[in-house]
């Protein structure tokens, strides 16, 4: 049989045994991932600004008129009482203009060099006044001049008949 103490010592034995295991077998282990690694950096593009293109106004009226003579011709000094007269027989019709809305303009200029524009049917000279007593119609190839009681067509040169621009 058992003694009293061999009991007790196996009894022991058992005890730690079990403490043992409830121990061991209690605790899940946990499992340790290894460290994340750091992402690969994106590197975002950058996008290069566009600049908008400076839209363009146009400022002719800075400068001069180009279908002023700044040289040759006879120069005349014309006073305010005094009106500039021209005569239908005087003129060379130098081209004919047609602007973006359809008018027609006509560019002339008489024996001594001055230069003149048929529009609207009246004639200017080249500060922008009107000649009295002169109109006109302008077509596209010719005008006629109407001065007082003479009439007159003037016609393009052959060489010169306008290109159609679009």
């Amino acid at each position: 049989m058992l003694k009293i103490s061999e009991f007790t010592s196996s009894r022991r034995v058992v005890i730690c045994m079990a403490c043992f295991l409830c121990i061991s077998c209690g605790k899940k282990k946990k499992v340790t991932a290894p460290p994340p690694r750091p992402a690969a950096k994106v590197q975002e593009a950058q996008i290069p600004e566009v600049e908008k293109p400076e839209k363009y106004v146009y400022q002719g009226y800075k400068n001069r008129n180009p279908f002023f003579m700044m040289g040759g011709g006879s120069a005349r000094a014309v006073s305010d009482a005094d009106s500039v007269s021209a005569d239908a027989t005087g003129f060379r019709l130098s081209g004919i203009m047609t602007d973006s809305s359809g008018v027609r303009y006509a560019l002339m200029s008489d024996a001594s060099g001055g230069s003149y524009i048929l529009k609207s049917g009246w004639l200017y000279d080249v500060e922008g006044k009107r000649v009295p007593a002169v109109t006109g119609t302008v077509f596209e190839n010719r005008i006629i001049i109407i001065s007082g009681t003479t009439m007159k067509e003037l016609k393009l040169p052959e060489d010169d008949l306008p290109a159609k621009l679009e």
